[in-house]
């Protein structure tokens, strides 16, 4: 009787171990079913990952997932003689993903696909646009188009002329729903271009300070001064000139007049004064008489007036001035005929014909230029060479673990050599492409340049001018 309990005990035992071993086995198949996804997910996503380089392939590679960190300005940081090394908390992490990676697949391809999921640059796509959308920034020229003078003569460019600009309070009015001052501004940096060509310029600004109010009217018309000291033209300078006031009080056009009188009895030469205003002498003076006084110092001095928007009695005493002064009055009643006023009414000179090749971009400005074009594929290479020397570690750690026998650790190290002059090449396309982008503005210019001088050659003809 004992003998068969325990038989039976002993089956009972043998029933329940083999039903928590099914159990076991249904439990853990799910878990290795999981194992087998995780890993064919992840091969999935190497596989997709393209080993050619071209500029299409790079702007398309997705960053490396251990690369999140890795700033832009730290990828194009110029190498130089130092091997950039890889930080030990990335370095860690590799060596983690290249052991698995080393058990996913023994396909070298994929170990590439996969070094290259993990290390490629995160900046590929950012460098390239930038590249692509490089365009040259050569500064264009201006080229007047000149029309006929109305005057009987014109109005030849001396070797030093002063810009007289009335800021006074009248200039914030509009004219074609715009500031007249911001009208003149543009205007008058225009024609400083275009007279700078050969004379020295001045730019002085009179009605600046203070305010239209009367107990500002000494401030104001006391306010002369000159803001561009007589010198050779610098279009950066002039323009930071002109663009550092504003129009605020009244207008002391006699004192503007024998302010320039002042500055041109140390000239030896003669100068030519050109005044911008919209309204007539405010301050108590007599415009006309100073305008008289400069031309009496020396009778290669003129003054020449460009009205805009006066009214009847204005344009009187400006035309007055300008006669005094032996010069001319242009009239100019819209901002368009301000325009064509300064920019037109004066020819350039045989002088300024002779050296407008000057206006093209020389062979220095070409070169700054080519490396401007250059500056964003360069940073490409140099995102590929550092890229190249984590792919190169990476393989030395598989190597060094004995995950990769040393045939395959000498093919995977030719490939991420051979990778980086890939890059490398694709660098020298760019650059190419950037530098026949600005040696075709600068010829576009040059032919423009040309282009226009013989245009006012023909001009210059038609009006019998002779210099």
């Amino acid at each position: 009787m004992k003998r068969h309990s325990f038989f039976l005990l002993l089956l009972i035992s043998l029933v329940l171990l083999a039903c928590s071993n099914e159990k076991e086995n249904e439990t853990a198949k799910p878990v290795v079913k999981k194992d087998v996804e995780k890993q064919g997910n992840r091969l999935i996503e190497v596989e997709s990952i393209n080993l050619e380089v071209t500029k299409e392939t790079l702007t398309s590679l997705p960053p490396g997932k251990l690369m999140a960190g890795f700033s832009y300005e730290e990828d194009v940081k110029e190498i130089g003689t130092d091997i950039p090394k890889m930080e030990p908390a990335i370095k860690n992490q590799l060596t983690a993903q290249l052991k698995q990676m080393a058990k996913d697949s023994e396909d070298l391809d994929i170990i590439k696909k996969g070094m290259l999921s993990l290390l490629a640059s995160p900046h590929y796509k950012q460098v390239i646009e930038k590249s692509i959308a490089y365009q040259p920034q050569f500064e264009e020229p201006y080229l007047p188009d000149p029309t006929k003078s109305e005057g009987d003569e014109d109005v030849d460019t001396a070797k030093k002329a002063i810009i007289l600009l009335d800021a006074s309070s009248s200039m914030l009015m509009q004219a074609d729903g715009r500031i007249k001052m911001d009208i003149a501004k543009d205007a008058v940096k225009s024609f400083a271009q275009t007279i700078g060509q050969s004379s020295e310029v001045s730019l002085v600004v009179y009605g600046h300070k203070g305010s239209e109010a009367d107990e500002d009217k000494f401030e104001s018309c006391s306010a002369i001064e000159e803001l561009y000291p007589m010198g050779n033209y610098s279009k950066q300078e002039f323009h930071a000139a002109v663009d550092s006031f504003e129009s605020k009080g009244w207008t002391p056009l006699a004192g503007a007049i024998q302010k320039a009188a002042e500055m041109s009895s140390s000239y030896s030469e003669g100068t030519t004064i050109y005044i911008v205003s919209d309204g007539a002498e405010t301050c108590d003076g007599d415009p006309v008489q100073a305008s008289r006084d400069l031309a009496a110092k020396n009778s290669s001095n003129t003054v020449n007036i460009i009205g805009f928007d006066v009214d009847g009695k204005t344009e009187n005493q400006l035309k007055a001035v300008a006669e005094a002064g032996n010069g001319e009055y242009f009239k100019a009643d819209s901002p368009e005929e301000l325009k064509n006023t300064i920019q037109y009414e004066w020819l350039p000179s045989t002088l300024d014909l002779a050296w407008a090749f000057t206006m093209a971009p020389d062979g220095w400005e070409l070169g700054d230029e080519y490396k401007i074009g250059e500056q964003y594929p360069l940073q490409l290479w140099t995102i590929g060479q550092r890229e190249s020397h984590r792919l190169r570690d990476a393989i030395t750690i598989m190597s060094e673990n004995n995950w990769i026998t040393d045939e395959q650790h000498t093919e995977l190290r030719d490939w991420a050599m051979d990778r980086s002059e890939e890059i490398k090449e694709v660098y020298l396309v760019l650059a190419k492409e950037n530098r026949e982008k600005a040696d075709a503005k600068s010829k576009q210019i040059r032919q423009q340049v040309d282009e226009w001088v013989e245009k006012m050659k023909a001009l210059k003809k038609e009006r019998g001018d002779i210099w």
